[in-house]
């Protein structure tokens, strides 16, 4: 055979043009598979959406609509600015039947819960002041709440006026009288407090809680002996029961109002 350089040459550049785009059966293939996915994709969604596919402006609106939806399903929060002007409080839990108890009083109620009792506690108040609040709180209330549950009354030591403080709590036997509710009297704590005058003083006002409810008919709870002494029922500030302090009263409390007759 003659040697040819001129044709070995052109069978060179062929064969590396060839090499640099591809054979036509492997385009072809790439082509023809990729072709293949691209259907069974849309076949598959077509299955899974018989309306059609949709778009991408369908998309959109959508996801908009789903996120409204779920923004306005979602409860309000208040605002950083109301929560740091506002007192703070305990949220009340949510009851599963009705309520049929309420339990009103200054801060020493303030974790006091139990099953079905709503409490309202007004931190710094006196027996004055709770008379003024029991109106609008017991309109507020569902005709179901039958029991009402009164703790109050260690603000108004520190007045040191006995007696003004025996006729308040005289105006709020009047008042208890006509709601027509099992009325219960919480009695007070006797704290930690270093100061004979105001222990004698709440010892005082115990004793004659005990004994004004039995003539007017309402049913007291006892809960200086079982908080009497008893250190690690205390705040550091020695006078609010702490967790476990208002675990033990909300108890003490739950077993008077089960065994005490009710009115």
């Amino acid at each position: 055979i003659p040697h040819r350089p001129g044709v070995e040459r052109q069978i060179q550049i062929d064969t590396e043009n060839t090499i640099s785009r591809g054979s036509p059966v492997t385009s072809q293939r790439s082509s023809t598979s990729s072709s293949r996915r691209r259907i069974l994709k849309n076949a598959v969604l077509l299955r899974c959406c018989p309306g059609g596919l949709p778009s991408l402006e369908s998309q959109r609106s959508g996801s908009l609509s789903q996120q409204e939806k779920m923004k306005e399903a979602s409860p309000v929060q208040p605002s950083d600015v109301d929560s740091a002007n506002s007192e703070p409080h305990i949220p009340p839990s949510r009851l599963l039947f009705a309520p049929t108890t309420l339990i009103v009083g200054d801060s020493i109620i303030r974790h006091v819960r139990f099953f079905n009792a709503v409490t309202r506690c007004f931190p710094g108040s006196t027996v004055r002041s709770i008379l003024e609040k029991l109106p609008g709180i017991l309109d507020s209330l569902p005709t179901t709440v039958f029991r009402l549950i009164v703790h109050v009354g260690c603000n108004d030591i520190s007045r040191r006026e006995s007696e003004e403080t025996k006729a308040d709590f005289m105006v709020l036997f009047n008042f208890l009288k006509q709601c027509e509710k099992s009325v219960f009297i919480s009695g007070p704590l006797p704290g930690l407090s270093r100061s004979m005058e105001r222990f004698s003083r709440l010892l005082g006002m115990n004793t004659w809680l005990q004994t004004a409810c039995m003539t007017r008919k309402c049913s007291f709870v006892d809960n200086f002996n079982l908080f009497w002494n008893r250190t690690s029922l205390y705040c550091l500030d020695g006078t609010h029961p702490n967790r476990m302090g208002s675990s033990i009263l909300s108890a003490n409390i739950r077993y008077a109002v089960q065994t005490l007759p009710r009115d």
